[in-house]
């Protein structure tokens, strides 16, 4: 099965920051991530969570949670900025 992340890693396989979090924008509406390692804030407004090495801030109006498992995260809703720390 073809794996888009994957496949760009193996592209990029010498930089060592490829391996902390991958995050997909979706038209502002839908935000995909993998490699979070915990949620810190969750409102409407802000969801802030953790990866290996830093925190990433997303803010936006009506947000929430579609999905969560162990190291993937959806959000979904009007995502205005996304910023890593």
């Amino acid at each position: 099965m073809f794996n888009f992340f994957s496949e760009l890693k193996k592209v990029v396989k010498k930089e060592k920051f490829v391996d902390r979090y991958n995050i997909v924008n979706m038209s502002g509406k839908i935000l995909y991530v993998e490699g979070h390692t915990g949620i810190c804030k969750l409102s409407q407004n802000q969801i802030a969570f953790k990866f290996k090495g830093g925190m990433i801030i997303v803010e936006g109006e009506e947000m929430s949670l579609a999905e969560l498992s162990e190291t993937t995260i959806k959000i979904v809703g009007k995502i205005k900025r996304v910023e890593a720390l």
